[in-house]
């Protein structure tokens, strides 16, 4: 009966094994290719319509010489041949004078909309110019991010079972699967523990048991996120309030997404955060949890590669699912100048939402998420929003700014969406309604 504990104990190496193996793997690399979509040099006018172009993409961005203030929708073609509906681009190269931003792009092209995610790969681009000026040198940056592969074979197969296992947690795992598999297998062989001391063997298999079942995070079904608040409840939660303040909510950092290094020695920083800049990125609602990372690289190589920013240009970036992504370098809780805000980035810190809230509401988890990074993160740099921010407003090569440079503007809360800064439809015309409803969530935390 003995030689019968052989079975568990290869059962633990075969289902053991391959969960070892369940660490992240390195995603592949990010491509980024600029295709122009008018002649070089050649004056488009407004209503002008490129060509279907194609493409290999996965997110993608327009940029041009002349009126920074011109306006484009593009279209994108899927592999089965379907349109996507035409989806209206937000201006970018929202940098602030005197930063290393501003240097860094100084080499790039005049003008650039922010990036719209595509999801699946697009195969052709159209691209229409909707504003009322004339421009030149229209080009779309045609960006590929892809996910992180899944491990093979049988580690593969086992992620359904058990989530990943990084750092010292898959040695700790190790070492009590090889004690539990010792064992079993001498067990098997003959040894008795009631010939030794027994306290001694039951305390290694309880703490080799407990160390496996710590270490192994068991892969649950993506939750249904809940409903958003009802609008005037003030509602929304996580991070709970008490004596030491808002609870830091949990955020994957850069390492995690696979973020590149900031590309210009070290961050830029202002004297102290004043207030926070609300966005939504205007891509697809529809990418999966999956996605979420290769959308966030995709977002970063664009701003890099193509606007020649620094590093991506949000501080903080939100999931549909209610995962919080730490954006730019520099320290989650330090206030680290974006380039998410034309004339604002200095003493703001920008939250983006994943998606696009032009015609519907974020769903609740993101809601909750929203609220409870801005709760503690206001609440760290010593904000009460409830008081307001004065700011002054600086210049932008965007040409989006609402103030003159110079001007003192001040904001009677100091959660501000991105429209009442720049000219821009940002964070959206459905959520942005919401805004005071998001202040009050917020306020009823602190």
């Amino acid at each position: 009966m003995r030689r019968l504990l052989l079975i568990p104990a290869l059962a633990l190496v075969l289902v053991g094994t391959p969960v070892l193996a369940l660490q992240d793997a390195a995603p592949p690399p990010v491509a980024v290719n600029e295709v122009p979509v008018a002649p070089p040099d050649e004056t488009v006018t407004p209503g002008w319509q490129s060509a279907d172009t194609p493409v290999d993409a996965t997110l993608v961005g327009v940029t041009w010489q002349g009126d920074p203030d011109a306006e484009f929708t593009v279209e994108a073609q899927s592999a089965d041949g379907t349109w996507s509906e035409a989806t209206a681009l937000d201006g970018g190269n929202e940098v602030d004078p005197g930063t290393k931003d501003e240097a860094s792009a100084a080499a790039k092209p005049a003008h650039g909309t922010e990036p719209v995610w595509i999801g699946e790969d697009a195969t052709a681009v159209r691209v229409t110019l909707t504003g009322d000026t004339p421009v030149v040198d229209v080009t779309v940056a045609a960006v590929d991010a892809q996910p992180a592969p899944a491990p093979e074979g049988a580690a593969g197969a086992i992620t359904g079972v058990v989530g990943t296992i990084s750092g010292t947690g898959r040695w700790l795992y190790g070492a009590a699967l090889l004690v539990l598999v010792a064992l079993l297998v001498a067990l098997a062989l003959g040894w008795s523990p009631w010939r030794h001391r027994r306290p001694a063997w039951i305390a290694i298999v309880g703490l080799s048991a407990l160390v496996l079942t710590a270490c192994v995070p068991v892969a649950a079904p993506p939750a249904s996120p809940a409903p958003p608040p009802k609008h005037g409840s003030g509602g929304g939660s996580g991070g709970g309030s008490g004596g030491s303040g808002p609870a830091k909510p949990s955020i994957r950092s850069r390492a995690q997404w696979g973020a590149r290094p900031f590309g210009c020695g070290t961050p830029d920083y202002a004297s102290s955060l004043k207030l926070a800049a609300v966005h939504h990125t205007v891509n697809s609602n529809s990418y999966s949890p999956g996605q979420t990372d290769a959308l966030v690289r995709g977002i970063q190589a664009y701003h890099m590669d193509t606007l020649g920013y620094c590093d991506i240009a949000y501080n903080f970036l939100v999931s549909r699912t209610g995962t919080v992504y730490e954006g730019r370098a520099g320290g989650v809780s330090k206030p680290v100048i974006g380039a998410h805000a034309g004339g604002f980035n200095t003493g703001s810190t920008g939250v983006a939402l994943i998606g696009d809230y032009s015609g519907v509401q974020p769903p609740g988890d993101q809601w909750n998420a929203l609220v409870a990074l801005l709760r503690w993160r206001l609440h760290a740099a010593g904000i009460d929003p409830s008081q307001g921010a004065t700011v002054t407003a600086g210049s932008s090569p965007c040409g989006c700014v609402k103030y003159s440079p110079g001007q003192t503007v001040t904001f009677p809360n100091a959660i501000v969406p991105h429209r009442d800064l720049d000219y821009t439809a940002c964070p959206g015309d459905a959520f942005a309604p919401r805004m005071d409803e998001l202040r009050a969530a917020v306020q009823a935390g602190l």
